[in-house]
Protein backbone atom coordinates (compact mmCIF):
# COMPACT_ATOMS: atom_id res chain seq x y z
CA UNK A 1 0.00 0.00 0.00
CA UNK A 2 1.08 3.33 -0.88
CA UNK A 3 0.81 6.40 1.78
CA UNK A 4 0.49 9.33 -0.58
CA UNK A 5 0.91 13.08 0.54
CA UNK A 6 -1.74 15.60 -1.41
CA UNK A 7 -0.47 19.46 -1.04
CA UNK A 8 -3.41 21.64 -0.53
CA UNK A 9 -4.01 25.36 0.37
CA UNK A 10 -7.48 27.24 0.24
CA UNK A 11 -8.24 27.45 -3.85
CA UNK A 12 -7.07 24.29 -4.47
CA UNK A 13 -8.85 22.26 -7.58
CA UNK A 14 -11.82 20.91 -5.93
CA UNK A 15 -11.82 17.69 -8.33
CA UNK A 16 -8.50 16.61 -8.52
CA UNK A 17 -8.95 15.73 -5.28
CA UNK A 18 -12.71 14.57 -5.01
CA UNK A 19 -12.43 13.03 -8.31
CA UNK A 20 -9.45 10.79 -7.28
CA UNK A 21 -10.71 9.66 -4.08
CA UNK A 22 -12.65 6.43 -5.06
CA UNK A 23 -9.61 5.52 -7.51
CA UNK A 24 -7.48 5.68 -4.42
CA UNK A 25 -9.74 4.14 -2.76
CA UNK A 26 -9.63 0.95 -5.33
CA UNK A 27 -6.36 0.75 -5.26
CA UNK A 28 -5.86 0.74 -1.39
CA UNK A 29 -4.01 4.05 -1.22
CA UNK A 30 -3.61 5.80 1.75
CA UNK A 31 -3.81 9.78 0.97
CA UNK A 32 -3.26 12.54 3.87
CA UNK A 33 -4.54 16.18 2.52
CA UNK A 34 -1.28 18.05 3.86
CA UNK A 35 -1.40 21.66 4.21
CA UNK A 36 1.12 24.63 4.94
CA UNK A 37 -2.37 26.56 6.11
CA UNK A 38 -3.40 26.86 9.99
CA UNK A 39 -6.44 25.41 10.80
CA UNK A 40 -8.48 22.73 10.27
CA UNK A 41 -9.69 23.19 6.87
CA UNK A 42 -9.19 24.35 3.29
CA UNK A 43 -11.26 26.08 0.94
CA UNK A 44 -11.58 24.07 -2.18
CA UNK A 45 -11.88 26.15 -5.81
CA UNK A 46 -14.90 24.63 -8.05
CA UNK A 47 -14.35 26.24 -11.29
CA UNK A 48 -15.76 29.58 -10.76
CA UNK A 49 -16.61 30.15 -7.25
CA UNK A 50 -15.54 28.87 -3.93
CA UNK A 51 -16.62 25.15 -3.11
CA UNK A 52 -16.81 23.19 -0.30
CA UNK A 53 -14.09 23.05 2.85
CA UNK A 54 -12.15 19.68 3.22
CA UNK A 55 -10.69 18.62 6.36
CA UNK A 56 -6.85 19.01 6.44
CA UNK A 57 -5.26 15.73 7.73
CA UNK A 58 -1.88 16.92 8.86
CA UNK A 59 -0.12 20.41 8.92
CA UNK A 60 2.99 20.35 6.73
CA UNK A 61 4.51 21.00 10.07
CA UNK A 62 3.55 17.43 11.47
CA UNK A 63 3.61 15.90 8.08
CA UNK A 64 7.15 14.00 7.75
CA UNK A 65 7.79 13.69 4.15
CA UNK A 66 9.90 10.51 4.88
CA UNK A 67 6.45 8.37 5.80
CA UNK A 68 4.66 9.31 1.97
CA UNK A 69 6.51 7.17 -0.91
CA UNK A 70 4.99 10.19 -3.52
CA UNK A 71 3.41 13.41 -3.94
CA UNK A 72 0.79 15.20 -5.35
CA UNK A 73 -0.11 18.87 -5.57
CA UNK A 74 -3.58 18.87 -7.48
CA UNK A 75 -3.69 22.55 -9.46
CA UNK A 76 -6.06 25.37 -8.50
CA UNK A 77 -3.90 28.61 -9.05
CA UNK A 78 -4.89 30.10 -5.31
CA UNK A 79 -3.72 27.25 -3.48
CA UNK A 80 -0.35 26.61 -5.33
CA UNK A 81 0.65 30.03 -5.89
CA UNK A 82 0.65 29.84 -1.85
CA UNK A 83 2.63 26.83 -1.77
CA UNK A 84 5.13 27.80 -4.29
CA UNK A 85 5.78 31.19 -1.77
CA UNK A 86 6.09 29.47 1.48
CA UNK A 87 9.74 28.27 2.18
CA UNK A 88 8.92 25.18 4.43
CA UNK A 89 6.50 23.78 1.78
CA UNK A 90 9.24 23.92 -1.04
CA UNK A 91 11.75 22.77 1.96
CA UNK A 92 8.85 19.74 1.76
CA UNK A 93 8.69 19.14 -2.10
CA UNK A 94 12.32 19.10 -2.35
CA UNK A 95 12.52 16.18 -0.03
CA UNK A 96 10.51 13.69 -2.39
CA UNK A 97 12.84 15.39 -5.61
CA UNK A 98 15.78 14.23 -3.64
CA UNK A 99 14.65 10.78 -2.60
CA UNK A 100 13.46 10.55 -5.86
CA UNK A 101 10.16 9.50 -5.03
CA UNK A 102 6.98 9.92 -7.80
CA UNK A 103 5.80 13.12 -7.75
CA UNK A 104 2.57 14.37 -9.71
CA UNK A 105 0.71 17.80 -10.54
CA UNK A 106 -2.76 18.61 -12.42
CA UNK A 107 -2.75 22.50 -13.64
CA UNK A 108 -0.99 24.71 -11.76
CA UNK A 109 0.23 21.91 -9.81
CA UNK A 110 3.67 22.32 -11.51
CA UNK A 111 4.49 26.18 -9.86
CA UNK A 112 6.46 24.61 -7.18
CA UNK A 113 8.34 22.48 -9.29
CA UNK A 114 9.29 25.90 -11.83
CA UNK A 115 10.45 27.12 -8.11
CA UNK A 116 12.53 24.68 -7.23
CA UNK A 117 14.03 24.29 -10.79
CA UNK A 118 12.80 20.64 -11.12
CA UNK A 119 11.27 21.43 -14.62
CA UNK A 120 14.69 21.94 -16.48
CA UNK A 121 15.15 19.47 -19.01
CA UNK A 122 12.14 17.69 -18.46
CA UNK A 123 9.40 16.62 -20.81
CA UNK A 124 6.05 18.17 -18.77
CA UNK A 125 2.63 19.35 -19.44
CA UNK A 126 0.26 21.67 -17.53
CA UNK A 127 -2.47 24.15 -18.14
CA UNK A 128 -1.37 26.23 -21.19
CA UNK A 129 -1.87 29.45 -19.66
CA UNK A 130 1.64 28.62 -17.95
CA UNK A 131 3.59 27.16 -20.47
CA UNK A 132 5.48 30.19 -21.03
CA UNK A 133 6.59 29.78 -17.48
CA UNK A 134 7.80 26.48 -18.43
CA UNK A 135 9.73 27.21 -21.09
CA UNK A 136 11.07 30.18 -19.40
CA UNK A 137 12.25 27.41 -16.70
CA UNK A 138 14.10 25.44 -19.45
CA UNK A 139 11.11 22.31 -19.25
CA UNK A 140 10.19 21.38 -22.39
CA UNK A 141 5.95 21.94 -22.17
CA UNK A 142 4.21 19.46 -24.60
CA UNK A 143 0.50 19.96 -24.74
CA UNK A 144 -1.16 16.28 -24.14
CA UNK A 145 -3.00 15.14 -21.81
CA UNK A 146 -0.43 13.76 -19.23
CA UNK A 147 3.35 13.19 -19.82
CA UNK A 148 5.34 10.94 -17.05
CA UNK A 149 9.09 11.71 -17.74
CA UNK A 150 11.12 9.10 -15.01
CA UNK A 151 9.61 9.81 -11.61
CA UNK A 152 7.01 13.24 -12.44
CA UNK A 153 3.85 12.85 -13.95
CA UNK A 154 2.26 15.90 -15.34
CA UNK A 155 -1.27 16.65 -16.43
CA UNK A 156 -3.01 19.84 -18.18
CA UNK A 157 -6.13 19.63 -15.99
CA UNK A 158 -8.16 17.91 -14.00
CA UNK A 159 -10.65 17.09 -17.15
CA UNK A 160 -7.07 14.89 -18.13
CA UNK A 161 -7.96 13.24 -14.24
CA UNK A 162 -8.48 9.74 -15.35
CA UNK A 163 -5.29 9.81 -17.66
CA UNK A 164 -3.20 11.31 -14.88
CA UNK A 165 -4.57 8.71 -12.56
CA UNK A 166 -3.60 5.52 -14.55
CA UNK A 167 -0.23 6.94 -15.59
CA UNK A 168 0.55 7.84 -11.92
CA UNK A 169 -0.56 3.92 -10.43
CA UNK A 170 1.39 2.77 -13.45
CA UNK A 171 4.53 4.45 -12.19
CA UNK A 172 3.67 3.50 -8.35
CA UNK A 173 3.66 -0.16 -9.26
CA UNK A 174 6.74 0.32 -11.10
CA UNK A 175 8.08 1.81 -8.23
CA UNK A 176 6.66 -1.06 -5.61
CA UNK A 177 8.35 -3.66 -7.66
CA UNK A 178 11.55 -1.87 -8.26
CA UNK A 179 11.59 -1.95 -4.46
CA UNK A 180 11.13 -5.53 -4.01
Amino acid sequence: MFTIAMLISDGFDEWAVKGSKPFFKTHAYHVDLVSPKDGEFARSWSYKDWGPSYAIDKSIAKANPADYDALIMPGGALSIDNLRTNVETLAYIQHFIAAKKPIGTLCHGIWPLVELDYVRGKQVTCVHTIKTDIKNAQGNWVDQAVVQDQQLVTSRTSEDLEEFLSTFHALLTATLQDAN
